[in-house]
């Protein structure tokens, strides 16, 4: 990112910030990816289950699920299990036992919606409801000016790219477009919408960090 960016998003950050505590989470802001890894390992106990759901953000900007294993964590990573279908539905099912569930966004509205997709379901599944606490990360690039725009990128711009890392076979991966196709390797079936903090959820924090992070 250049300077400007950077400043850029650090001033519309208070307002924010402000918008995702109204809303019942417990908003955070860094500067970088290392100041949001030492921030999440502060606050996650090494007695406590960690769940990761399918996100670049968490696995390859944060690089934290070797850092929570050093320490003594339990990792439920289903992508781990890549090839073993029964064993993936068996952890992604795990999830929503965790103490801890981490995963990414797909887009943030200004006024603090959050929006992610699914495919399997798993991951917009924890994000509502079983674990007791869910940590969110996300690069300033996932800010949107409203849902509807959120919606956009989301299925439209994150899907595709991540139908493309997967290749999977979906009409997307061929034109780099969403034409909401109904093939058996379509990855998006699941959107979640979250207007506020879920009630089922104890603890909902929101880790921006302002860099360009993920799709």
């Amino acid at each position: 990112m250049r300077k400007g960016e950077k400043e850029y998003f650090r001033k519309r950050m208070p307002k924010i910030l402000e918008a995702l505590k109204k809303k019942g989470y417990d908003p955070y802001f860094f500067e970088s990816t290392d100041e949001a890894r030492s921030f999440i390992l502060e606050s996650i106990d090494p007695n406590e289950t960690v769940a990761i759901g399918g996100s670049i953000t968490i696995r390859e900007d944060l690089s934290i699920k070797e850092e929570l294993r050093k320490r003594g964590n339990q990792v439920i990573d289903h992508w781990e299990a890549s090839g073993d279908w029964a064993r993936v539905i068996e952890l992604k099912r795990k999830n929503r036992e965790a103490d801890v569930f981490l995963s990414g966004l797909n887009a943030l509205s200004s006024d603090g919606i959050l929006v992610n997709l699914d495919g399997g379901g798993n991951r917009v599944a924890s994000l509502c409801s079983g674990p007791k606490r869910v940590i969110v990360v996300a690069g300033v690039n996932k800010i949107v000016e409203s849902v509807d725009l959120g919606i956009h990128r989301t299925r439209k711009k994150v899907a595709v790219m991540t139908a493309l890392r997967l290749n999977a076979k979906a009409p997307c991966v061929q034109t780099g477009e969403c034409i909401d196709c109904d093939v058996p390797g379509r990855i998006c079936a699941a959107l979640l919408i979250l207007m506020k903090k879920p009630g089922d959820i104890d603890e909902f924090s929101v880790i921006l960090i302002n860099e360009f992070l993920g799709f």
